[in-house]
């Protein structure tokens, strides 16, 4: 009787020893830290499992799955007075930068973002692409509460904005964080305690004052205080909880080498890949990136929403690697546009009719939408 008063206690112990876990401003601050620099990997096309747990006052525990990552990006930790957009930004006490070369331009990111006592905020970026003879900054200013501070089970908050689409049209977004499980995470870098958010995200689409449409998702993060972080995107709008199919996964880690080294080290995918386009919304310019695993016919174009062809940005062989190219809407109104990637591997050329290339019977087609705001 008394040895499982033992075991009984130990547990309680245990499992509140886990629970006392949160986030602060301190750790924050630690985080976003001058000099210290992050690694971000993602892969936004999987085909897998992954057990997210459940909202509970019990410990559980977490562990990655060995996947291919198909993006690979530096982070580094700047002084916003070390940036060259620091007066668009006064209210920044820290940001970071991005740097990616690819397909002989350059972009070069900016993100700032504010942390007090209470709250992290993002502020916005300036996104600076250079090649071929362009030399663009995009400057976009959205300030999105990101964290509330301490952040352990429990905490809740919920966030508002909208963004204009023309006259009396516009998207309403809201997002509800909760912390609703604590644990141990399980990652390449080691296991650690962690926090579960779960977030609730619904886009609703007005158009002349009428609501049309109300999109729901659901992205599950885990977080510790070493600043290791996951972010979980389920392939169902309202996951359950539990084991869930995942199309997303998305891990930061710190790396301690200094600033200024590139690192930007990238794996091929084992298939094409087409990236969302990035700011977006845009205007007037976005960036545009996809993957190729072998030496294929590309072709890339843009149509708007009624199917009109209104930009090509590739039609040509390429050889395996990730491209980027940059997309100005010149003299095109606000409004939904598409992006269509169509490739066909050079190995399986003869298969394919060079009329289907551009269609649907293409080897590999893909598109996304992106929104220009005017």
């Amino acid at each position: 009787m008394r040895t499982a008063a033992i075991i009984l206690s130990t547990v309680m112990l245990t499992s509140l020893a886990l629970s006392q876990i949160s986030l602060t401003s301190s750790d924050a601050q630690s985080f976003f830290a001058p000099g210290k620099s992050w690694r971000y990997l993602e892969n936004s096309n999987l085909s897998t499992t992954l057990n997210v747990g459940t909202a509970s006052s019990s410990a559980q525990s977490w562990t990655l799955p060995t996947i291919t990552y198909t993006d690979t990006v530096r982070m580094d930790n700047l002084l916003p007075s070390a940036t060259p957009y620091a007066s668009k930004f006064p209210w920044a006490t820290h940001a970071q930068r991005v740097i990616q070369t690819s397909g002989g331009s350059t972009s070069t990111d900016y993100l700032y973002s504010r942390i007090t006592t209470d709250s992290i905020y993002s502020l916005g970026d300036a996104l600076r692409i250079q090649g071929a003879g362009t030399d663009t900054s995009i400057i976009t200013h959205r300030i999105r509460l990101d964290m509330l501070l301490p952040f352990t089970d429990g905490t809740s908050y919920t966030s508002r904005d909208s963004t204009p689409i023309g006259p009396g049209s516009y998207i309403i977004h809201l997002s509800r964080d909760v912390c609703d499980a604590f644990g141990t995470f399980t990652m390449p870098g080691g296991t650690f305690q962690a926090l579960r958010k779960k977030q609730i995200n619904i886009n609703q689409t007005i158009f002349g004052g009428v609501q049309i449409s109300a999109d729901t998702s659901v992205q599950f993060s885990l977080l510790t205080k070493e600043g290791y972080f996951a972010d979980i995107t389920p392939k169902d709008n309202y996951p359950s909880g539990g084991t869930i199919p995942i199309t997303g996964l998305s891990y930061y880690t710190v790396i301690t080498t200094p600033v200024g080294i590139a690192g930007q080290g990238q794996t091929l995918p084992t298939g094409p890949f087409l990236a969302q386009n990035y700011p977006n919304p845009f205007n007037p310019s976005t960036s545009i990136s996809f993957s190729l695993p072998s030496k294929s016919d590309v072709s890339l174009k843009v149509f708007d929403a009624l199917g009109r062809q209104v930009s090509v940005l590739f039609v040509e062989e390429l050889t395996a690697g990730t491209y980027a190219r940059q997309w100005v809407a010149a003299g095109l109104p606000s409004g939904v546009y598409f992006y269509r990637l169509s490739v066909v591997p050079s190995a399986r050329r003869d298969l394919v009719p060079t009329e289907s290339r551009d269609g649907q019977a293409g080897q590999y087609v893909e598109t996304r939408k992106m929104l220009l705001l005017r």
